[in-house]
């Protein structure tokens, strides 16, 4: 099969979404429990399940309830229940040892709302985390009813505090695309998740020419055509 340069790019814009899956932390630190499965119990609604093993064995799975939204009714994020489901297991051993309550499966089930809305109050988010929610602001679904104007083709951690996506648009070929480099803390050094307003701001800023003074023209990076920094856009400094 002949691929065009079009298609080639594509490729490269669907694995960098497919790797975001894997850039945050484990949800434990000894052991990488993953999910193996998210479904909707029956009971109250506003409850979803999120199952968990160790990749290894079935017998090791145990079941989390958790609340959909937060306390004052707010929706809780996707990157917001991992990362509330991570600090919450560190604490805890989440073997489902001591409780009765099993689903059809013969799985253990949890009641993970008060280490849900816990953390919510109280978030501590990973750097990670971070790099993976501003990726995410960018990376499209494979079947977008309109195409996005600008696609992430990579990602980069550049220290604690930075990350720079590469983005193109669905047609390029052989144009490489660009770098924008995102906050990962404010000013304070706390995580920020999602460099909130970037991927609605950036087609605005690139139209009316305002991304252009933003230009870092003595970054050296082979991986782009140029960068820009947004940094001190987003965080006010």
């Amino acid at each position: 099969m002949q691929w065009s340069k079009a298609g080639l790019s594509g490729l490269q814009s669907q694995l960098a979404r497919e790797m975001l899956s894997w850039v945050a932390a484990p949800l434990t630190g000894q052991v990488s429990w993953v999910v193996r499965g998210v479904v909707g119990p029956d009971g109250p609604s506003g409850i979803g399940r999120v199952i968990l093993w160790d990749g290894r064995r079935l017998d090791t799975s145990v079941a989390y309830d958790v609340p959909l939204v937060d306390g004052h009714g707010g929706n809780i994020s996707p990157g917001e229940m991992v990362a509330a489901l991570r600090h919450g297991l560190v604490a805890q051993n989440p073997d489902g040892g001591g409780t009765s309550t099993r689903d059809s499966f013969g799985i253990p089930v949890l009641d993970g709302t008060t280490l849900v809305h816990g953390f919510i109050e109280h978030p501590h988010f990973h750097i990670t985390d971070a790099l993976s929610a501003a990726g995410a602001a960018f990376a499209a679904p494979l079947e977008a009813d309109e195409p996005p104007e600008l696609r992430l083709r990579g990602f980069l951690l550049l220290d604690e505090r930075t990350c720079r996506l590469y983005l193109d648009t669905p047609d390029s070929e052989d144009v490489p695309p660009i770098g924008i480099d995102l906050p990962l803390r404010d000013e304070q050094g706390a995580i920020l998740m999602g460099a909130t307003g970037a991927s609605a701001a950036l087609p605005t800023l690139m139209d009316m020419g305002e991304l252009e003074r933003m230009r870092k023209d003595d970054a050296r990076d082979p991986y782009c055509s140029a960068v820009y920094d947004l940094t001190g856009w987003l965080t006010g400094g």
